[in-house]
């Protein structure tokens, strides 16, 4: 079942762990990133909403952070 069709609370619960999944690719540079992925790929029109807050941007945006500097590392 794709999240889009989830009701609210699993809805959120599936887009945050969704984008965590992203995020921990090391393939975004930001929540922002993050949550243009979801809404154009995904189809999660209200993915802002859905993510709407400061520490879950923070949680992203480390996770994209750590996530980065890992393929930097192995990439040496």
């Amino acid at each position: 079942m794709a999240i889009r069709d989830l009701m609210s609370g699993e809805r959120q619960q599936a887009a945050f762990a969704e984008a965590q999944k992203l995020a921990d690719s090391g393939a975004y540079h930001d929540y922002t990133d993050i949550e243009y992925v979801l809404r154009f790929d995904y189809g999660l029109s209200d993915v802002s909403a859905l993510l709407d807050s400061q520490s879950i941007h923070r949680d992203l945006n480390r996770r994209c952070a750590d996530a980065r500097e890992k393929l930097d590392a192995l990439s040496v």
